[in-house]
């Protein structure tokens, strides 16, 4: 069972930063390892691990776990929230939210500004307008991309549906059965992180792994992914809502 237990460890480096608590969960597990997620430390420990074992193991990685929850939290103000007068971050570009109202419901970006439009607009009307403009951008492009690289690839048989859908961790995944799923915030991105995420996904119709002959296959295809991977990993928190 998992317990919450303060630790009270004073930053060494930074006196300024608060205290914080720590989630214990044993298991069968034979190391100790700490993961960090939405501002929440969990430390995962073998059964037979004592306090003491656990205290000092927390104490030692204390300047790494300070600086995570730090990153978290400037990543915490970055999240997008669907809101008069606050930031998205779409296509590369920090644009400022602007509600119009207007009979006639739509989404436009119009300078620096992105415009939502519609009848008496509040957050949940908007953010509802805002998933149907990204649902429809992903329909519209993605769904015929990915058909289409799967037919130059000669796989474009094995496709039996492609899917989009608001998930909680996944930008994509393809199934032994052939189903494509996108996730459709990511028509949020740059159009070239919406084309690695087509390939990447395309590619496991021919490679249902991530072996070298997966990534030699998307390098074919998408020559930049690295670098395409890596901006996703550094900015995908500023698309979820």
């Amino acid at each position: 069972m998992s317990k919450i237990v303060p630790l009270n460890i004073s930053s060494g480096s930074n006196q300024a930063r608060p205290p914080f608590e720590c989630e214990i969960q044993r298991s069968k597990r034979k190391t100790l390892g700490i993961y960090i997620s939405h501002e929440k430390v969990v430390v995962r420990c073998p059964y037979g691990a004592g306090k003491r074992e656990v205290a000092k193991f927390v104490s030692d990685n204390r300047e790494w776990i300070e600086n995570r929850l730090f990153e978290e939290s400037l990543r915490d103000k970055e999240l997008l929230r669907v809101e008069k007068g606050g930031k998205i971050f779409y296509r590369a570009r920090e644009l400022t939210i602007v509600f119009k109202e207007g009979q006639k419901q739509r989404v436009l970006v119009s300078g620096d500004q992105f415009v939502i439009q519609g009848h008496k607009l509040n957050t949940e009307k908007a953010q509802k307008q805002v998933e149907e403009f990204l649902i429809k951008k992903a329909s519209d492009y993605l769904i015929p991309r990915a058909k289409g690289l799967a037919e130059h690839l000669g796989v474009g048989h094995k496709i039996t549906q492609i899917k989009l859908r608001k998930t909680k961790t996944k930008w994509g995944h393809c199934t032994s059965t052939g189903i494509l799923q996108y996730n459709w915030m990511i028509m949020l991105a740059p159009y070239s992180i919406i084309d690695y995420m087509i390939t990447h996904e395309v590619c496991h119709l021919v490679h249902m792994d991530h072996s070298s002959r997966f990534w030699g296959l998307v390098e074919s295809v998408c020559p930049n992914h690295k670098e395409y991977v890596k901006w996703l990993k550094d900015h995908e928190h500023r698309f979820w809502f």
